[in-house]
């Protein structure tokens, strides 16, 4: 019964367990430690924008031949609209009538007025002859000689007059024809300029649409060039033996740790430098299955990471390539920070 008051030690063997940590050669961490170095000031430098021209402006040669449409074909165009529209009417005919018809027309007249004053001599001749000069038949005679008379003038004016007046047309129109003929051709021949300076133009714009696509493909491959060099490095790296060891230690295990791939101890020292920028690479994921969309629209995924047993839910890196970094093994995490969406585990 004493030894139930009796104080009493018992020593208990506290369970041994194993932690096996695996780690790169010391060779190369000085080059993983100056990658993730580049890779960080990479992930975090500012936009870097590209500020020269990416469209070609029109050529001097386009300029000109615009200049040749405004400034030359369009004032023929509208100068042949306005000869087409000309009429001949009387007041234009006055400049296409024969400035000699109305002498003309006068002689003529003469003629009848001669050939009128030897009828009504020949009826006075008449009359006399017959005892009845005076009379009511001459007069009537004479009076009948006075109409014919004034009809031929009148009908002989007509003619001639309407002649002269045809003659008038047919010049107006002859000279509205090579007026026409005059401007068609002088825009036949513009047109024809304009078209080959515009076709020299636009081999000259494109000439220089090459060189502003060769400047901003230089512009983004000087870019780009270090971070491909942190890709290429990273490539190296992932290729690189691991080295583990082993370490006896007291307490309880409460976790058991299977040896990782050599991507994925790449991928755990690339994390350990920006803890803050989740794996998000599609690469790295398994089992993956939309679930649903954030309010701006982004897709929501769940997945669990390879060799692990772990729900997670979150986005695809290479769908947010705005919020996305590449690390120093060569695989995308994304700032959710700039997302509408939350990284998180689910069991």
């Amino acid at each position: 019964m004493g030894s139930l008051f009796k104080g009493s030690t018992t020593v208990v063997q506290a369970p041994q367990s194993s932690q096996t940590t695996y780690d790169i050669p010391e060779y190369l961490k000085e080059f993983q430690s100056s990658l993730l170095d580049r890779a960080n000031v990479e992930s975090r430098g500012a936009y870097q924008g590209y500020t020269g021209d990416r469209i070609a402006p029109l050529s001097t040669a386009e300029t000109q031949a615009g200049g040749i449409i405004s400034g030359q074909i369009v004032p023929q165009a509208g100068a042949l609209a306005n000869i087409g529209a000309q009429r001949f009417d009387t007041a234009t005919a006055q400049s296409y009538m024969n400035p000699y018809a109305n002498t003309v027309i006068s002689g003529v007249i003469g003629d009848l007025e001669e050939q009128y004053q030897k009828n009504l001599r020949g009826i006075n001749q008449g009359a006399v002859g017959a005892g009845a000069f005076g009379g009511a038949r001459h007069g009537v005679e004479r009076g009948l000689a006075g109409e014919r008379y004034l009809e031929t003038v009148a009908d002989t004016t007509a003619r001639l007059r309407q002649a002269g007046f045809e003659s008038g047309a047919q010049r107006f129109a002859a000279d509205r024809q090579a007026e026409l003929q005059s401007a068609a051709g002088q825009i036949s021949a513009l047109t024809g300029a304009q078209q080959q300076l515009g076709q020299y133009g636009a081999m000259g714009r494109g000439l220089e649409q090459q060189k502003l696509i060769e400047e901003y493909r230089d512009f983004i491959e000087e870019r780009e060039y270090p971070r491909e060099q942190v890709r290429f490095g990273a490539g190296v790296l992932a290729g690189a033996p691991i080295r583990s060891y082993g370490q006896e230690r007291t307490g309880m295990v409460g976790q058991v740790f299977g040896q990782p791939s050599v991507a994925g101890q790449i991928a755990g020292l690339a994390t350990a430098a920006a803890p803050f920028w989740p794996n998000s690479d599609i690469r790295l994921k398994e089992n993956v299955k939309q679930i649903g969309q954030s309010p701006s629209g982004i897709n929501i995924y769940s997945f669990n990471f390879k060799g692990t047993k772990d729900q997670y839910e979150g986005v695809l890196a290479h769908e947010v390539p705005y919020a996305s970094i590449v690390d120093a093994s060569g695989y995308w995490k994304v700032d959710y920070s700039q997302l509408d969406v939350e990284f998180k585990k689910v069991n």
